[in-house]
């Protein structure tokens, strides 16, 4: 009997073999194109959206891949990198019906392919002390020899790969680009900062959000005194447009009326203009708002958001103490505060925003009013000047009072708008200047105006929605939330080919633990109210002991000794300062040691929670197969 079930078992063990041969061999030749994407959003499947940006390619685009053996042996990680690039690439070849050509190549050390490969720009990275090198880049170019590169493929960016191919490729299928008009009073292509008295400052990078409009637009800078769009022009962006001259607010408006795009960044409170030295900010935005006001929304002097709910935490100090609170002006804003529905947020998952305006529509404006981003209910309208200069972080959270109502940070304006210019064009302060060629005033727009308002311009500078790192030279960018593709989504839409607005927010996600942050603010808000009233109690100990002492001092200048009663004062007024300090430290304490158990708790259930499950699983089932042995033992 024991000797059958031994050959059987050798059998079973040897008939699965050969089906899983034969299943693995059924697998690469019959299913190669079947794929399953079990990741949140799909993150590893091509979009539908994005299928027309390789059916649409006109003229052949040639991909170069270039791979170093040598890298794959020595680092597992870039091996498999490498291999999703080929997986992409082909799928991409395959859409394009022949129009994208992959090419693979293996740069050997002082070969001529890695001369081609030093030639495109490549990056070699160093692998030994002995001078081996390795490359993992890419070069394309299309038929009118323009040319694109990824100098080397860097494992911080690999969530974002198929959008970096993708908008690779699609700048290269459209030689053509969009053109816009820029006018800003922020430093976006750089400059130098203004020094302490007026001396010269330091040399400041383009923002790297230029970076990706310049990667799909051809931008055209415009000036705050201008007469006249442009007629190339189809679409503005203007961020922080300060001192509008009535021309320009005139030019912009009649733009408008007549079918042209804008999409606006205006601040209340730009916290990245005010810290360029006094270089940017400071200027006037009534014209901008004079524009806004009259197409449908305003937003109020004065005032900023602040997200009980989306609030970052920072490193601040109270008591003199460091510590970590929740700054509720500088908001983390995620999915839920975006419009699901509308072709610019749909697909994005996180929005970093930084003292924050408000927007408010305009009663009888006639236009329709859509939030694009907006706070949670657990919102609070705070005063500008809370947060200028070095703000309380500790003050503004523990006062916070929620209005339970969620307030729009960027909305879209669309449907039929009233000029604000209804008397025809404003008159020149000098009236011997040469008058521009006169057009038709238009009183309200030809058709539904689309224009996009966005109550914050910190959001447009890199350190609010990204980590930098340097590669070998190379400026690295990682994204931890969504606003560039917001920009960049908002500009494709309004040109009408938002091609590439499914892919952008699949790289930066975040899945914070929701129930921890909710348990954690709400002791927090506990433990901060505690530590106010004994601060509060502090203080007051220690204007009663200079009450004593100028007591003394006033009762007469002669006597240098205090009373016994003054002094016993003083010792008590001495102990309840000790004693109050000491529940302070406890309160500081039991604080950290409540957060530290809570995530104590979260780690234990990440680690050992499903193993466990699992195992209590494994053991009932071997329980109740057992009891059935038994039973079958049993029968006759």
């Amino acid at each position: 009997m024991m000797q059958d079930r031994s050959k059987l078992a050798i059998v079973g063990v040897a008939v699965a073999a050969i089906l899983l041969v034969a299943v693995n061999l059924i697998a690469n030749t019959s299913l190669l194109g079947l794929r399953y994407d079990a990741t949140q959003g799909a993150a590893y499947s091509l979009s539908d959206q994005v299928k027309p940006v390789f059916t649409g390619i006109e003229e052949p685009i040639t991909v170069r891949i270039y791979f170093s053996s040598v890298l794959g042996e020595a680092s597992p990680r870039h091996s498999g990198y490498y291999q999703r690039v080929r997986d992409l690439l082909q799928q991409y070849a395959v859409l394009a019906e022949g129009k994208l050509k992959v090419e693979y190549f293996n740069p050997e050390p002082f070969s001529d392919t890695e001369d081609r490969a030093v030639g495109f720009g490549l990056q070699a990275v160093p692998l030994s002390q002995g001078g081996e090198v390795g490359y993992f880049g890419l070069a394309a170019t299309n038929s009118t020899d323009d040319q694109k590169t990824i100098p080397f493929f860097n494992l911080e960016r690999e969530n974002f790969l198929e959008y970096d191919l993708t908008k690779l490729i699609y700048s290269l299928s459209r030689p053509n680009q969009p053109k816009i008009g820029m006018l800003t009073s922020l430093p976006l292509e750089g400059g130098m900062t203004q020094g302490q008295f007026g001396m010269g400052g330091q040399q400041t990078p383009p923002w790297a959000i230029m970076e990706g409009i310049k990667d799909l637009f051809e931008v055209i800078n415009l000036d705050a005194n201008l007469e006249e769009i442009p007629k190339e022009i189809g679409i503005l962006m203007l961020a922080q447009p300060e001192n509008l001259s009535d021309s320009a607010q005139y030019a912009i408006d009649q733009f408008v009326m007549r079918g042209g795009k804008a999409l606006f960044f205006v601040d209340p409170n730009a916290e990245s203009a005010n810290s360029m030295g006094g270089m940017q900010g400071g200027g006037s935005l009534e014209g901008a708002k004079k524009l806004l006001a009259a197409w449908g929304v305003k937003i109020p002097d004065g005032v900023i958001a602040g997200d009980l709910d989306a609030a970052t935490r920072v490193n601040t100090s109270s008591s003199g103490r460091p510590i970590v609170s929740d700054y509720v002006a500088w908001m983390n804003l995620p999915k839920d505060n975006l419009d699901p529905t509308d072709a610019i947020t749909g697909d994005l998952s996180q929005i970093t925003m930084a003292t924050s305006g408000v927007i408010d529509a305009v009663e009888g404006a006639g236009t329709t009013v859509t939030p694009l981003i907006k706070t949670g209910q657990k919102s609070m309208r705070l005063a500008s000047d809370k947060v200028m200069g070095l703000p309380d972080v500790v003050a503004l959270f523990r006062d916070f009072k929620s209005s339970d109502k969620a307030e729009n940070l960027a909305v879209r304006i669309s449907g039929t708008a009233k000029s604000a210019f209804p008397d025809g064009p404003p008159k020149s302060p000098d009236p011997a200047a040469k008058q521009a060629p006169a057009r038709e005033n238009l009183k309200q727009s030809t058709q539904p105006i689309q224009v996009v308002v966005v109550a914050d311009s910190d959001m447009l500078s890199e350190r609010f929605w990204a980590q930098e790192s340097n590669f070998m030279g190379q400026r690295v960018l990682v994204p931890s939330a969504d606003n560039a593709s917001f920009v960049i989504n908002t500009l494709e839409n309004l040109t009408g080919s938002p091609a590439l607005s499914s892919l952008r927010g699949r790289g930066a996600q975040s899945r914070p633990f929701l129930l921890i942050d909710d348990i954690r603010q709400e002791a927090e808000l506990q433990f901060r109210n505690k530590e106010q009233a004994l601060m509060a109690r502090l203080e007051d100990l220690q204007k009663k002991i200079g009450d004593v002492q100028i007591k003394q001092q006033v009762q007469g200048a002669a006597e240098t000794m205090l009373s016994e009663e003054d002094t016993k004062t003083i010792e008590n007024y001495r102990g309840e300062i000790i004693s109050t300090r000491g529940e302070l430290r406890e309160v500081q304490r039991a604080l950290r040691q409540d957060i530290e158990a809570l995530e104590g708790v979260v780690k234990f259930i990440n680690t050992a929670g499903v193993p466990i499950v699992f195992g209590i699983i494994l053991i009932v089932l071997a329980v109740v197969r057992r009891n059935k042995r038994k039973v079958r033992a049993v029968e006759p």
